[in-house]
Formats: C-alpha cells, sequence, structure tokens
C-alpha cells in the first residue's frame, strides 16, 4: 500500500510543470529546515554567539599583533642601523684612547647619527650600547661601560645567544646612569651581543620601548570593561597594565589563570574556557614567534545570556515573517526566471536546425542571463570559424600558386649555381665548386619548405654545408665534428632547429675567441628513454654563470628577445627555436644552455622520439 501511494506521488511530480515543481520544492526546503531550526536552535544560539566573539576577538588579536610586527621590525630596524654604521662602530672597536678632536668629530657626526635614529622613531625610548673597551668615553645617552650592566639578568643570557637577539620585559624603567629612582614604567627591550674580531666580546647593544607603545591595545586609555590583554612571557611571566583592574574587580587569580593557559596553549591562534565565581570566560591566545610569548584577551561571557534572551525572540517572529515575503518573491522571480529559459531552448533549437543567425536577447545578470550570453558568444565564434576555414581555403590556394612561382624560381637559381660550379671546376678553382655546391643545397634546403620537419641527416646535411661555406670566409677555421648513432639518423627534428643555434655559436663564441686558431664544433645525440638528446658544443668563449642563467631565462621567457634574435645567423633565433619545440612537441622539451667562461658553451635540445619511417617528409 506503502509502495503504491509512492508510486503515484511519483507520477504526479512527473505531470507538474518546472514552474510548479520548483514552487512545492521551495515549499518543502522552507518549512524542514524552520522544524529543524526551532528546535535545535536555542541551544545553538550560545555556541554562536561565542563564535562571534571569538572571530571578533581574533580579528583584534591580529591586528594588535600587526602593530606589534610593526613596532618589532622599528627595534630591529635600529638596532641593524646602529651595527651598519661601520664608523660608529669603528670607533667602538678602537684599541687607541682617542683625543680631544677624535672625540668631538665622534660626538658630532656617528653618534648624532645614531641619535636621529631615536628621534626619529619616537616610538623608541632609548638607543644604548654598553661596551666592555676601556678606551671609549661614555656619551650621554646612547655610549657606555658595560661594568653598568654587570649585575642585570638577561646580560648572560644575550652573551650566550652568541649575536642573535634576545626580547626582555621589565616592570619598571632603571635609570643607567643610577641618579633617578626606578619608574613604574614597564618596557620591553631587544639586546644584541656585538662581537669584533668574530667571537671576541665588544659590547651590547639595547633598544627599548615603553610596553604602552609595543603593546597598543593593552595600555590604550579606551578599555572594554568586559575584557583585558595580558602577555605571558617565555618564562611564564605576566606582563598586564596595572592600571587596568579587570582582574580585580571579577576577582581572576592571575596565577590561576597561567595555570589554565598552560594546559591548552600551543602555536598560532587558540581559545579555552574557564569559570570564575560561577561566571564564564572565554579566552583568546595568539602566539607571538618573534617574543616567544603569547597574547591572551579574556573575554566575559556573562552579559551574553541577556542578549540571547532578546534575540530569541526577534528571530522567531522574524522567521514568520520572512517565509511569508519569500514565498511571494520566489513565485515572482521563477516565472521570471523560466520565461528566460524557454527563451533560450527556442533559440538553441533554431540553432540545432541549422540556422546560425539566431540573434538571443535576454538581458540581466543571472545565471540564465550569463548562460545566453556564453551561447551567444559561442554562436559567434563558431561563425568566425566558418569564415576563417573559408579565407584558409582561399590562403591555401594561393599558397599553393605561390610555392609554384618560387619553384619556378628556384629553378633558375640551382641551373646557374650549377653552371657556376661547372666553371669553377674547368677553371681549376675546386674550392668555388665545393662552396657553390654547399649553397646550392642550403638554398634548396630552404626554398622547398613545405613541412616543418625534417629527418635529423638532413638537417645535420644542413649544418655541415653551413659549416663549408663559414670555413670559406674564415679560411677553414671551423672543424665540425659530428657523432650521431645511425639510428638516430631517421628520427624526426624541426626543420632548421639547429642551423641557428650553430651560427650562434660561430658567430657568437668561436670567432671571438680563436680568431686564426682552430675551432671546433661537436654535436653529439643520443636517445634516453622516450625522448632524444641533441647537444651542440664549441670551444669558444663561453659565458659565466650569470650570463648563462640570464640567456636561458632568456630563451624560456622572451624577455631581451630581441637580443636574441640578432645573435642567430637567420634572425629566427635561440628563443625562436625553444618556442617552437614547446608549441608542437609541448613544453617538457626545448633548449637548454650550458657554459663555462673561457672554455665552453653547449646547447641542449630536447625532443621525442620519432622515426619518420619510409624515408624523409617532404621538405
Amino acid at each position: 500500500m506503502n509502495l503504491k501511494k509512492i508510486k503515484e506521488a511519483a507520477n504526479l511530480l512527473e505531470r507538474l510543470s518546472m514552474q510548479q515543481k520548483l514552487i512545492a520544492l521551495y515549499i518543502i526546503i522552507i518549512i524542514i529546515p524552520i522544524i529543524i531550526f526551532t528546535s535545535i536552535y536555542f541551544r545553538n544560539v550560545y555556541d554562536r554567539s561565542i563564535d562571534e566573539i571569538s572571530i571578533k576577538s581574533e580579528n583584534a588579536l591580529e591586528i594588535e599583533k600587526i602593530h606589534i610586527k610593526n613596532n618589532i621590525e622599528t627595534m630591529r630596524r635600529t638596532a641593524q642601523m646602529v651595527v651598519s654604521d661601520f664608523e660608529f662602530i669603528d670607533f667602538i672597536k678602537s684599541r687607541n684612547e682617542a683625543n680631544i678632536d677624535q672625540l668631538i668629530d665622534f660626538r658630532m657626526n656617528e653618534l648624532s647619527n645614531v641619535t636621529r635614529l631615536q628621534t626619529n622613531n619616537p616610538a623608541i625610548e632609548n638607543i644604548r650600547l654598553y661596551t666592555t673597551n676601556p678606551y671609549i668615553t661614555e656619551m650621554w645617552p646612547i655610549l657606555f661601560k658595560e661594568e653598568r650592566i654587570m649585575q642585570k639578568p638577561w646580560r648572560e643570557e644575550v652573551i650566550n645567544r652568541n649575536g642573535m637577539e634576545v626580547w626582555w620585559f621589565d616592570q619598571q624603567t632603571d635609570d643607567v646612569l643610577e641618579r633617578l629612582p626606578s619608574q613604574n614604567t614597564a618596557k620591553i627591550s631587544l639586546l644584541r651581543e656585538l662581537d669584533y674580531p668574530k667571537d671576541e666580546h665588544l659590547g651590547i647593544i639595547e633598544i627599548n620601548m615603553f610596553l604602552k607603545n609595543f603593546f597598543p591595545k593593552m595600555f590604550g586609555t579606551v578599555q572594554d570593561p568586559d575584557s583585558v590583554y595580558v602577555v605571558i612571557d617565555k618564562d611564564n611571566n605576566m606582563i598586564r597594565n596595572f592600571y587596568h583592574t579587570y582582574f580585580e574587580d571579577e576577582g581572576i587569580d592571575p596565577e590561576d589563570l597561567k595555570l589554565k593557559f598552560n594546559k591548552s596553549k600551543h602555536e598560532g591562534t587558540g581559545s579555552f574556557q574557564f569559570e570564575n565565581n560561577e561566571t564564564p570566560y572565554l579566552v583568546i591566545t595568539a602566539y607571538i614567534d618573534d617574543l616567544d610569548a603569547y597574547l591572551l584577551n579574556v573575554i566575559s561571557l556573562e552579559g551574553l545570556y541577556a542578549e540571547t534572551s532578546k534575540t530569541r525572540n526577534v528571530i522567531f517572529i522574524g522567521i514568520i515573517f520572512l517565509v511569508i515575503i519569500l514565498s511571494f518573491v520566489t513565485y515572482v522571480l521563477v516565472s521570471l526566471l523560466l520565461k528566460k529559459m524557454y527563451k533560450l531552448k527556442d533559440s538553441m533549437k533554431r540553432v540545432e536546425q541549422g540556422d546560425f543567425s539566431v540573434d538571443v536577447e535576454i538581458d540581466g545578470k543571472d545565471e540564465i542571463s550569463e548562460l545566453a550570453f556564453h551561447f551567444k558568444s559561442l554562436l559567434g565564434k563558431m561563425n568566425g570559424l566558418i569564415a576563417e576555414a573559408v579565407n584558409k581555403q582561399a590562403t591555401a590556394k594561393e599558397t599553393e600558386l605561390k610555392a609554384l612561382k618560387t619553384q619556378i624560381d628556384s629553378h633558375f637559381l640551382y641551373n646557374t649555381l650549377e653552371n657556376i660550379k661547372m666553371m669553377a671546376e674547368i677553371e681549376g678553382q675546386y674550392a668555388i665548386s665545393d662552396a657553390v655546391t654547399s649553397l646550392g643545397e642550403m638554398m634548396r634546403y630552404n626554398l622547398k619548405w613545405k613541412n616543418d620537419f625534417v629527418v635529423l641527416d638532413e638537417e645535420l646535411n644542413y649544418i655541415k654545408n653551413y659549416v663549408d661555406i663559414m670555413n670559406l670566409r674564415l679560411d677553414g677555421l671551423l672543424t665540425l665534428k659530428i657523432d650521431v648513432p645511425h639510428e638516430l639518423h631517421d628520427h624526426e627534428v624541426l626543420k632548421m632547429s639547429l642551423q641557428p643555434i650553430m651560427e650562434n655559436a660561430i658567430k657568437h663564441g668561436i670567432i671571438p675567441k680563436h680568431q686564426k686558431n682552430e675551432g671546433i664544433l661537436q654535436v653529439n645525440a643520443r636517445c634516453s628513454e622516450d625522448y632524444i638528446i641533441i647537444e651542440i658544443n664549441d670551444n669558444g668563449v663561453g659565458m659565466t654563470k650569470e650570463e648563462c642563467e640570464l640567456l636561458n631565462l632568456s630563451i624560456q621567457t622572451g624577455a631581451g628577445n630581441q637580443n636574441l634574435s640578432s645573435k642567430g645567423g637567420n634572425g629566427i633565433g635561440i628563443h625562436n627555436v625553444n618556442e617552437r619545440i614547446q608549441l608542437y612537441y609541448g613544453t617538457e622539451y626545448g633548449v637548454f644552455v650550458t657554459s663555462e667562461k673561457g672554455e665552453f658553451t653547449m646547447v641542449t635540445v630536447k625532443l621525442p622520439c620519432k622515426i619518420m619511417r619510409g624515408g624523409s617528409r617532404s621538405v
């Protein structure tokens, strides 16, 4: 019986229109969540409110961390600028007692420069350097003897850190000259050992800042009565604003808070809850890695209960009103949405029937309108591709005619070169005859360009002819050595992919170095798994490591492409060779250069293993 009712309901659903289905689905989607929502809402409101407080507090902590990091960087930068002031440091490390003129010059120049660092950073309270150099005279407020800080608890730790920075919190500020009593003003200090020569203690640099400037939230004039900020350092000491009586008003024991924190602390941002006098508290923690300390925001949740009760009543009334409004709005929107969809469906049917001139006019910014826009763009691209195909056919015919004309012209050139060759042989000018033969083969190779692919053997013959012609110009300077296994001669390579590399090696590698000495060009090839490696090596001027890295970057990215093209003999350039290889075969293949200044340059070409069986393709 139940199965029969399910089938009837399914049949009824199938008979409904799309609009009726959407409205029914919308009502179901609204009603079911309302039932679930009313049963669990009041249980989850409290948790969600805590989450909101946590997010707000975490954001506030992040902002505070940004201020803290800015202050840290300011102090670090100031310390580094002091250390980097070589004239100042040279005076400090001097082992000769300075005369009056030197002291005055130092105070007016180097010491004034350091003093200006403090003046230009108002948040920094003091910049001090405590030195062990007995020849140095104390100069307030920067330069002091290290014996003044012998009893400081941080001195031994700073020395043991071997130049690494140490951050130290002080709840009170002492007068280094011991003229004034200690002030109840907390501060933080950046401490670094100064050693010269290496591992020889020269002194300690101290950069300090008042905590009211370093922790603006904690010591701000406007305090949230329901929360407080504190810091727990690496030694488990709590640093807080004692003028803020939050702990006293709430009756919280700081030591008890530290115990609860130590049980739940971890690096990064975290949180935990605890109760004190039946009042719940939320604590958000953030780790400050530079200080190896934690920033805590302690928040009272006492006022949350009253707000939850008020929110519950408002939301319950709002949900009922919202369902009524949304039901009406949904009905209107669904009607408009489906109207656009039906219009788009009719346009698609016309395209399916072969009418590519359909003009889809659907305005709006919703998904259906966006789909209509992309469909219209697709139609435009289809029409463009059809027109492009027609143009390509016409261009192909025109190219065939031009190729025929070129072939006729090339026959004239070949016959002329053959006559010149015969005349040279008759006259006994065999060097000229060989050069004309090489030139004729190169021209035949260039002019008969019907395919972008040739076998490796043909590309090697081409560079042989090229080297022969260059030797005619260079009085036999060049020696070409080819070590390519016979089984690789039928492998596929891109036409004119090796000649630009060879030309670049001769013009910019061998000629500037050898002049009248022999220049050696070595071509090697080997097959490794599913790719072939071709190496063109010359014993030319070579390049430095930096120049080689810049050249490889230019080859891959095209930066400085004009310069590369100028180095290629025929204007194609190594970058263009690499670009052609990656265009035809993929980015895992291409050209890479290694070199050593004054020794060699080797260009490595990586290609896929493809055997052109049955002989070479038409060139």
